[in-house]
């Protein structure tokens, strides 16, 4: 639908713009150059939210169909399936406080999607926290 620059080049233009003049410029202040430092770290968040969070918002919804015993299509328009996620999310953090989930078998698929969960958001804040770590074995 948008012609060029895409959303992603935009950020890569911002991001690499910061990088290369503004940060240099301002190393000697060290307020400013921190807060350089974290404008370029949300330009990369976003960057990378607006690169898997289709990806994840699906993957999440699908982990919510078996969580829930339901095989609910998730909706095409983004903005429904974020708004559908909320909902869901909320219905499931209700079924936990009612201790739908605490035999082993139910236990086990929660935490499965609470890690596969926090992996994704972690993906997108701070893919380092990820870098040479093994997945607990909870399960």
């Amino acid at each position: 639908m948008y012609e060029r620059p895409t959303l992603n080049e935009v950020l890569q233009a911002v991001q690499s713009y910061l990088e290369s003049q503004i940060a240099p410029a301002v190393k000697e202040d060290s307020k400013l150059y921190f807060h350089t430092l974290v404008a370029l770290n949300l330009l990369k968040i976003a960057e990378r939210e607006v690169d898997m969070a289709g990806k994840h918002e699906r993957a999440e919804w699908d982990r919510l169909n078996g969580l829930q015993g339901v095989d609910i299509a998730a909706p095409d328009n983004p903005t429904e399936l974020k708004g559908g996620l909320t909902r869901r999310n909320h219905l499931l953090a209700q079924a936990i406080r009612m201790g739908e989930y605490d035999d082993a078998t139910p236990h086990a698929l929660l935490l499965a999607h609470l890690i596969a969960t926090a992996r994704e958001q972690l993906e997108v804040a701070n893919p380092r926290y990820l870098q040479n770590e093994s997945p607990p074995n909870l399960l």
